[in-house]
């Protein structure tokens, strides 16, 4: 046999073994695959490391790697400073590799416990390499910024602008950030900065930074747990096509807001004197203030096409105190008129008989909303969650849809030592309020106690509900008490023309018995 023979022969056993054979053997079925199946597959891998080492199953997939759309780096070593550095060495041989190829990276995300130094280089990377997609998560550790006070992250603006940059999500764990005075992300729509110490020039630079002068693009925005260099800071964001924004856990002087494309809006901000917003389009609504309320919230124009809006509430204070803490949701369900869909946070147990009742004296009454969710908070008891919730539901006649939701009482983790205490001793806590259910058609209660007073609050509900189709009732998996209640609800809710739909441990689930 000559050697053009031989090695005819040598391909072709190759080409069997990746063959599937008839009998269904060992063959290679996986490397049989075309290119674009098998990139996918790496695509899905969580770290790039591990798509790196299937270049030596073979020299079918020993560059495959390269090709591959989407590079995380999910950081596994340890925090020393050999492993860190090992680790960016390793990151930054692979984007120079990646580089020389040609091809472009649509999504890099390096997760790694701390490194401030290599995520310079990797943002700029980002820029540099036209990353449509750009996810970086520092996880450092507790006081790292306190002990590191002289590493920041430059947002450099001197770089040119990156053309291709679409997302970008910065977590950097507290780290300092610094911003530059100019900045152009020309194609950037969706933004995410997370955790992060803003240096010097503060809001003013990081209103400039995703204005519409500098984000032309920019669609969705989100700030989380930002610290500013002070709490005197004025905030001012002008975004044109802004279509979704998220203020987390921020605190400034003011707010002034201006997207006359914005959709949604969640805030949950301390904002010390004036909030002011003007989103004429706007449709969702979610607003927490944290601490004192602003001695101003300025809503240029009206919220009329507002169809969800969740908000704070405190059902009672102290006869001494002023009706204050109320007066931003107040004027939010006067604004949004068209609201259908309301979410309330709800505060202030009624302490004494002679605390006031902030529900009924100030909050109107709302016909227009048909599904309220009530998140009542742990700062009420297990039997005293009741008049608040009952305060609240006499503001709406039409509701179809009604969710309430229990926390975990903090009196739980005392009680549960001993037997629960489930008897109450207010069998009329429910019948002074004027509670109408007409029209209800669906109730969810979660986080249920086993106590007799939701009971009694589940009665007061189901009194005037006559169209009722559903009802789901969840208890707290840790209180396992909870069984006869369980069959009490059950029986009143056969009574009502319901049957049992589904039944476990914690859940009981029923429907209309057509």
């Amino acid at each position: 046999m000559d050697s053009t023979a031989a090695e005819d022969e040598t391909r072709a056993a190759k080409r069997a073994r990746l063959t599937p054979s008839a009998a269904g053997g060992d063959a290679d079925l996986i490397s049989g695959l075309d290119d674009g199946v098998l990139l996918h597959v790496l695509g899905l891998v969580p770290d790039a490391s591990d798509a790196v080492r299937t270049g030596a199953l073979s020299r079918r997939w020993l560059r495959l790697w390269t090709l591959v759309p989407a590079l995380r780096f999910a950081s596994r070593i340890s925090t020393g400073a050999d492993a860190l550095e090992r680790y960016a060495a390793f990151v930054n041989g692979v984007l120079a590799q990646r580089a020389r190829s040609g091809r472009a990276i649509e999504s890099l995300q390096p997760i790694m416990p701390a490194c401030v130094d290599a995520a310079q280089g990797w943002i700029r990377n980002a820029f540099r390499y036209g990353v449509k997609s750009f996810v970086l998560d520092l996880r450092l550790p507790p006081n790292f910024s306190g002990e590191h006070g002289h590493h920041e992250i430059l947002l450099d603006g001197g770089f040119p602008g990156p053309l291709t940059l679409e997302t970008m999500r910065l977590v950097l764990g507290d780290a300092k950030l610094r911003l530059p005075s100019t900045v152009n992300f020309a194609s950037l729509v969706d933004l995410s900065l997370e955790r992060i110490e803003i240096a010097a020039g503060g809001a003013h630079l990081l209103g400039r930074l995703v204005s519409s002068a500098s984000c032309p693009h920019l669609q969705k925005l989100r700030m989380s747990k930002l610290r500013l260099p002070s709490f005197n800071e004025e905030m001012q964001l002008g975004a044109e096509v802004l279509s979704e924004l998220w203020v987390d856990d921020v605190s400034v002087r003011s707010l002034e807001l201006r997207a006359p494309s914005l959709r949604v809006l969640h805030i949950d901000i301390c904002c010390h004197e004036l909030l002011r917003v003007s989103a004429p389009r706007l449709e969702e609504l979610a607003f927490f203030q944290l601490g004192v309320p602003p001695s101003r919230l300025v809503v240029d124009g009206d919220l009329a096409h507002v169809q969800s809006l969740k908000l704070f509430l405190k059902a009672h204070r102290p006869s001494r105190y002023g009706e204050t803490e109320n007066d931003t949701s107040i004027l939010l369900l006067k604004q949004c008129s068209s609201v259908t869909c309301l979410g309330v946070n709800l505060e202030g147990p009624k302490v004494c008989e002679k605390d006031v009742d902030m529900i009924k004296s100030s909050v109107p009454h709302l016909a227009h909303v048909t599904s309220l969710t009530v998140n009542v908070s742990d700062v009420f008891e297990r039997h005293d969650f009741g008049v608040g919730v009952a305060s609240l539901l006499t503001r709406f006649k039409n509701l179809r849809h009604l969710s309430l939701r229990l926390p975990f009482f903090d009196s739980l983790l005392y009680d549960m030592r001993e037997e629960l205490d489930l008897e109450c001793e207010h069998l009329d806590y429910w019948t002074s309020h004027d509670i109408s259910m007409a029209h209800l058609q669906v109730v969810e209660l979660t986080g249920l106690t086993g106590t007799e007073c939701e009971l009694w609050f589940m009665k007061a509900v189901l009194t005037s509900a006559r169209g009722l189709r559903k009802v789901a009732i969840s208890f707290n998996s840790k209180c396992e008490q909870h069984e006869d209640k369980m069959n009490a609800f059950d029986s009143m809710l056969h009574e009502k023309g319901m049957r049992t739909s589904h039944r476990e441990a914690f859940m009981l689930n029923t429907c209309m018995n057509l």
